[in-house]
């Protein structure tokens, strides 16, 4: 046995740079009880909820298509279209959509970043519900450091007549789905998380083409809804049953200009696409697409994580002025940096920038301020081009 051990190593952990599996496709889809008693014990799990990973471990669970016809529940097509669109998303299933029962579930999945509903208000509870899953479930959330990027929730036979103007809520986390893929009249709730699951935090719903298509669409030039070959998204409608294309260009404006996200297709342009991801506030918000809430909320929970191991540690000061000292501002400032570089280097912001001052008092009730800033990348809506003839190009 050697007795002298003359030089020690260390085991370092970390230089890799390996990181665990972002959880930013980890949604939940909240649906009716499917009125089998078996499959609901399934879904509800005593209140847990069910982690999906694919269509087909679904589907061995007992959540078929010939299930979910049978049933009071059409959740099949949620289930498959978010698989279909989104092959490699975590999908949380739950069938409560209480207030109570529904906060309890998403905190006992920590991973689940937005939910989407599957219900049917009426214009005159319309209002009433999207408060109430602003207020009672995000804003509730929020208080306990815990940050929901968006709550879609799909309204069932909805025609214009009922079309008031979301706009004016105070809801912006909330998003109004009004469109099926054209095979039924429900919205596609599970279509719409499918694009959110499958784009990055930075991309909006309805964008034509994503960064990172999965493998075997990677050769195509866009990411379309429509599959014709299974029928869907050939000609979406309204879940009222009017056809997209019945509806004259006014109520459509009408439709978009008020908050309502629904799916169409672009002149001359195959496939169909989803309009946008606005929430319920004002266009005057910065939080009014869901894209500009899932950045902040990544960048918050980002800097948190990053920054917690400081809380309550010892706070050097300079010893003339009492202040911060120099060599803990910048520390402090490399903490944050390093924790959103990761979110430049992930294509999912423009930049950022990090400013502590350091006259700053620290103690037990002063908190060090921090202000941090992040630039969101434009999102194209439109282009416009002026083409004109000519005889030569000089």
């Amino acid at each position: 046995m050697a007795e002298l051990a003359g030089v020690k190593i260390e085991k370092l952990q970390g230089g890799l740079g390996r990181k665990n599996p972002s959880t930013d496709s980890h949604v939940a889809l909240i649906i009716k009880a499917t009125g089998n008693a078996a499959l609901d014990a399934i879904i509800s799990n005593a209140g847990k909820g069910l982690i999906l990973t694919s269509l087909s471990q679904a589907e061995s669970l007992g959540l078929t298509l010939s299930a979910s016809a049978n049933g009071a529940s059409p959740f099949y097509e949620h289930i498959s279209e978010f698989f279909r669109l989104a092959p490699e998303g975590t999908l949380y299933l739950f069938n409560n959509k209480t207030v109570a029962n529904l906060l309890a579930f998403i905190k006992e999945n920590k991973e689940i970043k937005g939910f989407g509903i599957v219900d049917d208000f009426g214009a005159a509870t319309q209002e009433a519900t999207i408060a109430q899953y602003q207020s009672g479930i995000i804003n509730v959330l929020a208080t306990e450091n815990r940050l929901i990027d968006f709550g879609i929730i799909g309204w069932n036979n909805f025609n214009v007549a009922n079309v008031s103007d979301l706009t004016e809520l105070d809801a912006p986390q909330i998003s109004v789905l009004v469109v099926g893929s054209g095979t039924s009249n429900f919205a596609a709730v599970g279509a719409f998380l499918g694009m959110l699951a499958v784009g990055k935090v930075n991309e909006n719903a309805g964008s034509v083409d994503i960064q990172n298509k999965p493998l075997e669409k990677r050769g195509s030039s866009d990411y379309t809804l429509t599959d014709k070959n299974k029928g869907l998204w050939v000609n979406p409608k309204l879940t009222g049953g009017a056809t997209i294309s019945s509806l004259t260009k006014a109520q459509l404006t009408d439709l978009e200009n008020k908050g309502y996200i629904y799916a169409a297709s672009y002149e001359g342009y195959p496939g169909a696409f989803f309009t946008n991801s606005k929430t319920c506030i004002s266009q005057a918000s910065d939080y009014c697409f869901i894209e500009n809430n899932r950045v902040w909320n990544k960048a918050a929970r980002t800097l948190r994580i990053a920054l917690l191991p400081e809380v309550k540690g010892v706070v050097k000061k300079n010893p003339t002025t009492g202040f911060i000292k120099s060599t803990t501002i910048s520390r402090w400032t490399g903490i944050g940096n390093k924790a959103l570089e990761q979110m430049v280097t992930n294509d999912e912001i423009s930049g950022f920038d990090i400013y502590i001052n350091p006259q700053q008092v620290v103690n037990s009730t002063q908190p060090v301020k921090i202000k941090a800033s992040v630039v969101m990348d434009g999102i194209v809506h439109e282009f416009e081009v002026a083409l004109g003839l000519t005889n030569s190009i000089n």
